[in-house]
C-alpha cells in the first residue's frame, strides 16, 4: 500500500498518467490518494497517514524534509472577448495596474494560489467580486463575464473552452515551487520508493 497527499491540480492533471505506469508495474500495490490543500497534505505526512506529499509548502522541520519537486507559473483567465484576451500585456507594476483595473474571480484567501497573487501584487489592490473554493467554480464564474482570474499553469486544463483565453503573466515572484515532502526519521517502503522514484523521474512542466 502507498499512501500519497497532493495539491489537486496535480493530482487531476499530472499524477493519473504516472499512476497508470506504476499500477502497470506494480498491479498489487494499493493506492491511497488525497487531494487536498498544502496543509492537509503537510500533515498527512506528519501524522503518518501518507508516506509523502506534494505541496506549496517548504516544510523543512527536525521532523521532515522537503526537497524542490517542480515549478508552477501563472497564467491569466479572461473570456475569449474581454479586452485582455489579445491586448500586449505590459510587465511589472504596469500589468499589474492593468489587471487590477478588472473585477477578479478569486480562489479562498487559504489557497496558496491565491497567497502567491496577493503576495505578488502588494501593495497593489486588487477588485475582488468574489472567492470560492473550486477552479470549476472559477470557469464558470470567468466564462460567465463576471470577472477574471490568475491560475497556476497546472489547472489550465480547467479552463479549456472555447469562450475562455489564457495567457502567460510575467509578475516577479509570481512562481509557484512545489516541494516533495517526507518524514525524516522513516525510510519509505519499497512500494512508495518505487512510486516517489517515478515520480522525481518526470515531474509535470509550467510555463
Amino acid at each position: 500500500r502507498v499512501a500519497i497527499a497532493l495539491l489537486p491540480s496535480l493530482a487531476a492533471g499530472w499524477l493519473p498518467g504516472v499512476l497508470a505506469q506504476f499500477h502497470a508495474r506494480h498491479p498489487g500495490v494499493e493506492l491511497d490518494i488525497a487531494d487536498m490543500l498544502s496543509e492537509p497534505c503537510i500533515e498527512r505526512v506528519a501524522t503518518g497517514r501518507a508516506d509523502f506529499a506534494l505541496a506549496a509548502i517548504r516544510a523543512d522541520t527536525p521532523e521532515l524534509q522537503a526537497e524542490p519537486f517542480c515549478q508552477d507559473g501563472f497564467h491569466l483567465v479572461c473570456r475569449a472577448d474581454h479586452p485582455l484576451a489579445t491586448r500586449p500585456l505590459a510587465r511589472g507594476a504596469s500589468l499589474l495596474r492593468a489587471l487590477a483595473d478588472w473585477p477578479f474571480i478569486h480562489l479562498a484567501r487559504h489557497s496558496s494560489v491565491r497567497q502567491y497573487l496577493e503576495a505578488a501584487f502588494h501593495p497593489q489592490a486588487m477588485r475582488t467580486l468574489m472567492e470560492v473554493e473550486q477552479l470549476a467554480t472559477v470557469m464558470g464564474m470567468v466564462r460567465a463575464g463576471l470577472g477574471i482570474s490568475v491560475a497556476p499553469s497546472f489547472t489550465l486544463f480547467h479552463f479549456q473552452h472555447p469562450d475562455l483565453a489564457t495567457r502567460p503573466l510575467a509578475l516577479p515572484g509570481l512562481m509557484r515551487q512545489i516541494y516533495l515532502v517526507r518524514r525524516r526519521d522513516r525510510s519509505l517502503s519499497v512500494a512508495a520508493q518505487a512510486l516517489y522514484q517515478l515520480a522525481m523521474q518526470q515531474p509535470p512542466k509550467g510555463d
